[in-house]
């Protein structure tokens, strides 16, 4: 009898996170991940700058939908991808390739993240911030013996993977498992992400999972005591029918601003010099993201003069997004073999013989973001006065950078240029 084994991928990303940890079952059991040993092989030069750059404004333009809030890591659905890719051959691997931007084969690409991962580990290290970036593949322990050896040396080598050997046949057990790691991994912000049921239709499959935790202070708090209830509107056309009573924070400082189009530009940065959130302020939120590529960015970010004095009035917000039918997306994008039992060519992953074959059967995303007054997150709720007047006028000398309707937001590692998380805020919920 033929039978299909399915990738379920939980692509997980969290900005403001607490931490859980839980006793393990004595049937779930961790894979060996003792290193081989030896002298570490040569890495082969792969410039980070190649076209994965256009990748994020496709998947934008794919899911995002009017009048709804859309939070994303385009690195961390990249990851994920490429993990399951670095195992891919013949035609599921030139689809994924052309889809995803990589311009090396299956057995080169996981090189480049090597290097990105390396980068942004190493921020982390200085203390001025956490972005931690956490990789797993739980396979059933049925498929223990066809799991080839070099496709799991190459996850913990260049994705710093961990890799568990569980008893699929103990759905609810190994569901618990799963999810219990990606709540210590997310501290606790993600939760249920995998259910006995989708253990259970996986076939003795695996799971490959990408975490990411970030939280950092702003380089320039605000000051909670000049935050204020003010009114947000929820649409471009600034209806007083399409509007909220929200926190609004405000804080006069030196920011990189710009102005491009119908647009504003700001740049926020981190604590950690090498991050920042550009906000971008559109007159039209629909029209600008439908218009979102590339050159659209590549513009706002050449829009960003020197710093200069900014009055910044922006939300104290959470968004919270699911992206539960990415592989319907991605179909549309282009990728058809990798979803097929009958076509999915993964045969730099498992041994599997012909009468199995392996295929991607389910990708979920799960986002959480907050923002507030000292950064991306408090390590407790703050509590704010709530006055019912607006915001004394503004100095009309300096520019006024009020997001008081729906905006973009990203998190940049300027280093690289690379986005690791976009957000468009339609309709945001206060946070905690």
């Amino acid at each position: 009898m033929f039978r299909n084994l399915s990738i379920l991928m939980v692509i997980l990303l969290t900005l403001s996170l607490t931490a859980c940890s839980r006793n393990r079952d004595a049937a779930i059991k961790q894979a060996n991940t003792e290193e081989n040993p030896g002298s570490t092989p040569d890495v082969p030069v792969v410039e980070i700058e190649r076209n994965q750059f256009d990748f994020p404004y496709s998947l934008w333009e794919q899911v995002n939908r009017k009048g709804e809030n859309l939070f994303l890591s385009p690195f961390s659905i990249d990851a994920a991808m490429a993990m399951a890719y670095t195992g891919a051959a013949g035609r599921t691997a030139e689809e994924m390739g052309k889809v995803m931007g990589y311009e090396a084969k299956p057995d080169q690409e996981h090189f480049a993240f090597r290097k990105r991962i390396s980068m942004l580990n190493d921020i982390p290290k200085r203390g001025r911030a956490q972005l931690n970036i956490a990789n797993a593949l739980f396979n059933a322990e049925t498929n223990r013996d066809i799991l080839i050896p070099e496709y799991a040396k190459t996850l913990q080598e260049s994705f710093d993977s961990d890799l568990y050997s569980l008893d699929f046949n103990q759905a609810k057990e190994t569901a618990d498992f799963i999810n219990q790691w990606v709540e210590k991994k997310t501290h606790e912000r993600i939760k249920n992400i995998i259910s006995e049921r989708q253990i259970e239709d996986s076939s003795d499959g695996m799971v490959l999972v990408n975490s990411i935790y970030f939280k950092s202070d702003w380089m320039s708090r605000f000051e909670e005591f000049n935050t204020r209830k003010d009114t947000f509107y929820t649409s471009s056309e600034r209806n007083e029918k399409q509007s909220k009573p929200m926190l609004m924070m405000k804080q006069t400082g030196t920011f990189g601003y710009g102005e491009t189009g119908d647009c504003k530009v700001l740049e926020m940065p981190f604590a950690e010099s090498e991050l920042a959130m550009i906000f971008v302020l559109p007159q039209d939120i629909e029209a600008t993201c439908a218009a979102l590529d590339n050159d659209v960015w590549q513009g706002w970010l050449k829009s960003l003069s020197r710093p200069r004095e900014v009055e910044v009035i922006i939300p104290r917000f959470r968004l919270e997004h699911t992206l539960d039918k990415l592989v319907d997306t991605f179909r549309v994008l282009g990728i058809r073999d990798a979803f097929d039992g009958g076509s999915a060519d993964f045969s730099g992953i498992m041994k599997t013989g012909i009468t199995q074959n392996l295929y991607i059967s389910d990708i979920v995303h799960k986002a959480f973001l907050e923002v507030i007054e000292q950064g991306t997150e408090a390590a407790a709720a703050t509590q704010v006065g709530f006055a019912k007047t607006s915001f004394n006028p503004p100095n009309p000398d300096i520019p006024v950078f009020r997001a008081d309707q729906p905006f973009l937001c990203m998190i940049v590692h300027k280093v690289s240029n690379e986005i690791l998380f976009m957000a468009k805020v339609v309709d945001p919920a206060d946070a905690d």
